[in-house]
């Protein structure tokens, strides 16, 4: 079990929860415009999650870095 920021709560690291927290977390300590690379796929025609996963799940990621960011600096 480890502490989740995004959860408020100790979760399974075996869990779906844990894993958001971790991508989120991995996403949230890359510089911005690696982020958006990754994120949208622009860079030398390389996919990123919006290619492989959709429009919804990059708005989600996004929603969700700045809430980790917003949740750490308090």
């Amino acid at each position: 079990m480890k502490y989740s920021v995004l959860a408020g709560r100790e979760v399974d690291t075996w869990s779906e929860e844990w894993r958001l927290e971790c991508e989120v977390l991995f996403l949230a300590e890359m510089p911005l415009a690696r982020r958006n690379e990754a994120l949208d796929g622009v860079k030398d025609g390389l996919r990123g999650i919006r290619q492989i996963r959709g429009d919804a799940a990059v708005a989600q990621l996004r929603e969700l870095i700045d809430r980790y960011a917003a949740l750490a600096r308090a």
